[in-house]
């Protein structure tokens, strides 16, 4: 049983691992994500007020940029999506690893409990019978 129980604990212990290392990663795109919506916003307000004398090809040059941050925000919030999805099938998975350690747990805690009941029920049968002889 104990074999069991510290099996169930590694697997718990590997999963725990893994949901953080996953959250980790998960907050590494939000930031991401949040640096690059910073960027566009940032970006598209010091557009705004670009001089009138901005060249065409100085707009077309801006209007590709700004295009190529959407796409980066689009992408990155993507990417973002994903990695909180497998968080969550992380999380999951830790949640059952931890239900089969609690249950192995609980489960060699009654097997104990039952062989100091047995072992308790052999011990007064031990002094009854004594007791028995003595009075004999």
């Amino acid at each position: 049983m104990q074999v069991l129980q510290k099996l169930a604990e590694h697997t718990e212990a590997e999963a725990s691992r893994r949901l953080a290392e996953r959250l980790k990663l998960l907050d590494a795109d939000e930031k991401r994500l949040e640096q690059i919506r910073s960027y566009l916003a940032d970006y598209s307000g010091g557009s705004q007020g670009s001089s009138p004398a901005m060249t065409i090809s100085a707009l077309r040059s801006n209007r590709g940029f700004m295009e190529r941050l959407r796409n980066a925000v689009d992408e990155q919030r993507g990417n973002v999506e994903i990695q909180r999805h497998q968080a969550e099938q992380h999380a999951a998975q830790w949640r059952a690893a931890r239900a089969r350690s609690l249950a192995l747990e609980r489960l060699g805690e009654r097997i104990e409990q039952r062989e100091r009941e047995r072992r308790d029920r052999l011990e007064q049968l031990r002094l009854d019978e004594i007791t028995h002889q003595a009075k004999a």
